[in-house]
């Protein structure tokens, strides 16, 4: 295991013309400090030095010939702004040494004779002081670094958002612009993505011998599902322009999908096909929960135990795969249609819907036609839920009877 790297000692340059100031500084170091000192009795060659290699503080005497020591300070400051500047003047000089502070940015001058405890305490306060000014410095280029790069995350963040927000728009405008038309029958709806862009999606397709009501919900959410749920409203027009019945339309849907959706996702669907002048409809399900019927003569609520098998998970549909029934509908009845967010809906503690509290919401529905159904349903979930927001994208669609 290696050693961390040794922390390299502070360099002092001196510059004094008298060669006893310069010994006496010079011991003073070397007995106290491990400082790495440079010594220099001219002034314009304590510049070139300056020039040439970096110093963490520089002590200067006052008078010197050719560049009095608040010149020399001076240049190096233009050379070395970080370097501390310290000058050491008579007592005659005093008011040369106070226009050096405002001139050049003295840290502080000294008057000879001097304490060498005082030399030393100044000196170490002025090192730690440049040493903290450097790690501001640095923790300031660390923080605009940051701020840089948040205002970068939050530019591309913003423009995400639009792009979502356009993409969400896109996927709205699939959803039927105005309730499907079944003679005998009205529609209802309710759609609720639990993100800005969800898997959830209802259809109807009208055909001459009637008409073909859709809910599904695709595996996953965000961007990936919403791109699926728009493969899934061309399969299935393109599906029920063909189909000669409910099995036949989840075939075709099947096969379509599964040939191109990404593997691992895949569409849980059910359907509802009404007929003219028919009272009775085909209820159809490939795995979404199980539909209700609210039969509003005896305030009855029935479930529909029809399964059926995802849509795209497998190459070819199977007997068996899709669970299809005929119902009939008198006048009042209600067929309720909702993706598996309503059951997913969680309390504060986390307990679901789907885990006792689900059959309760039912409770006295029946008899309310398909807007009202789905508003109390609503209304119960958002309590249940505490007002928070659904986990899951919450779909709902109510067929009542005239």
């Amino acid at each position: 295991m290696s050693s961390p790297p040794t922390k390299k000692p502070p360099t002092i340059l001196i510059v004094d013309d008298d060669s006893l100031i310069l010994a006496s500084l010079r011991g003073l170091f070397l007995l106290e400090t491990d400082y790495e000192i440079i010594e220099h009795s001219d002034p314009k060659a304590a510049v070139e030095e300056a020039a040439r290699r970096p110093v963490d503080l520089v002590i200067s005497d006052f008078l010197m010939p050719g560049m009095n020591g608040v010149e020399l300070l001076g240049k190096i400051k233009s050379l070395q702004p970080d370097a501390v500047r310290i000058l050491l003047t008579g007592f005659a000089d005093k008011e040369n040494a106070i226009r050096g502070i405002n001139e050049v940015g003295l840290y502080q001058y000294l008057e000879k004779p001097w304490a060498n405890e005082d030399l030393l305490l100044l000196i170490r306060n002025a090192l730690r002081e440049r040493s903290l000014r450097g790690q501001l410095a640095e923790k300031i280029d660390e923080l605009s670094a940051l701020i840089d790069r948040h205002t970068d995350l939050s530019d591309k963040h913003s423009s995400l958002e639009r792009e979502l927000e356009m993409a969400a728009r896109v996927q709205r405008g699939l959803l039927p612009e105005k309730p499907p038309q079944g003679k005998g029958f009205r529609f209802a709806s309710y759609y609720q993505p639990s993100t800005t862009l969800g898997g959830d999606f209802y259809d109807a397709a009208e055909r001459e011998d009637g008409t073909i009501l859709l809910l599904a919900d695709v595996s996953g959410h965000g961007v990936q599902a919403a791109l699926t749920s728009m493969l899934l409203k061309a399969s299935f027009h393109q599906a029920a322009q063909g189909a000669a019945d409910s099995s036949a339309l989840f075939d075709s849907m099947n096969n379509q999908l599964y040939q191109f959706l990404p593997s691992g996702m895949y569409a849980c669907a059910s359907t509802v096909w009404i007929r003219p002048g028919e009272s009775q409809v085909c209820v159809a399900n490939a795995g979404l929960p199980y539909p209700r019927l609210l039969a509003a003569g005896d305030k009855r609520i029935d479930e529909l135990p029809l399964s059926g098998m995802p849509l795209g998970m497998f190459s070819e549909s199977m007997p068996g795969n899709h669970d299809i029934q005929h119902v009939e509908m008198r006048r009042g009845d209600v067929l309720l249609l909702a993706s598996d967010g309503l059951g997913d809906v969680q309390s504060p503690d986390g307990t679901m819907m789907q885990e006792g509290a689900l059959g309760s919401a039912f409770d006295g529905l029946a008899g309310l036609d398909g807007e009202e159904v789905i508003a109390r349903l609503v209304e119960r979930a958002t309590k249940f839920a505490a007002g928070a927001s659904p986990p899951d994208d919450l779909s709902i669609v109510a067929l009542t009877r005239s």
